[in-house]
């Protein structure tokens, strides 16, 4: 079953539609997408630490991502993708031995993210240091069997670099040499930079809701292959929850509980 949600989800990235794709953070959020009709979701780094009281950028023990991603796993026959951030190991045998575990509870694809966070600021890793990170996962998963969809993650645009254009096509040139199987640019929002990577690339191009990113009819044109939510979601129904709850401390009516 596993294998067969594997293909299916390779199979998500190369239609002529984009995969929007929603970001869950617990069972009950990836049951409630299966509900409304996505055909896969993806989990949020951001959100699941938020939801246990940690900071993204691996603050979060990998010991309780992976419950997480269990229970997840478990609410949903949908394909499931993991937020990996950059591993959570600096150690590329830990984070085979990370993948595996995510592959053993039915995983299909992973996010790798060429950036690191150190005391709260985020810095990008060398490129050619991560496209040889990104080859020996892929050589572990074609020697174990694992068809996972490995993502490869860029922040150049995410951490505003003046030359993120043609830092993001060097890096996806080594990406996809490394064996990559898609490129995500969180942070791009761009038509123009969108349609010249989708050209310049066989990769599925991946980006991020953020405010004025373009429209649906437009990311389709211009060759965007995956949309995802991230932590959006969750911050959304968090407003909703202070909104409420601020209401309820001022007015002190119950009944909006049921609204």
């Amino acid at each position: 079953m596993s294998s067969t949600r594997s293909t299916y989800f390779h199979h998500l990235h190369h239609q002529s539609e984009p995969l929007l794709l929603p970001n869950v953070w617990d069972a009950r959020s990836a049951a409630i997408c299966q509900q409304n009709g996505f055909v896969a979701v993806g989990t949020s780094s951001a959100a699941i630490a938020s939801a246990l009281g940690y900071t993204d950028g691996e603050q979060l023990p990998f010991t309780d991502l992976l419950r997480v991603v269990e229970r997840i796993c478990a609410a949903t026959t949908l394909p499931v993708t993991v937020d990996l951030e950059a591993g959570y190991s600096r150690d590329v045998a830990t984070i085979c031995e990370h993948i595996a575990q995510l592959h053993a509870l039915g995983v299909v694809g992973i996010n790798l993210e060429d950036s690191l966070v150190s005391e709260g600021s985020r810095y990008l890793v060398d490129a050619a240091d991560f496209a040889r990170t990104l080859a020996q996962i892929k050589a572990f998963c074609r020697a174990h069997d694992m068809p996972l969809f490995l993502n490869a993650r860029t922040d150049t645009y995410l951490l505003g670099l003046p030359d993120a254009l043609p830092q993001t096509q060097a890096r996806m040139q080594a990406y996809a040499a490394a064996g990559a199987d898609g490129l995500f640019v969180p942070g791009l929002a761009e038509v123009a930079a969108m349609q010249l990577l989708c050209r310049q690339t066989s990769l599925p191009v991946n980006v991020l809701c953020v405010p004025g990113l373009p429209g649906w009819a437009d990311l389709k044109q211009a060759g965007i292959k995956r949309v995802s939510m991230g932590n959006f979601l969750f911050e959304l129904l968090a407003r909703r929850q202070e909104q409420v709850g601020a209401l309820l401390q001022q007015t002190r009516q119950l009944n909006v509980l049921f609204q």
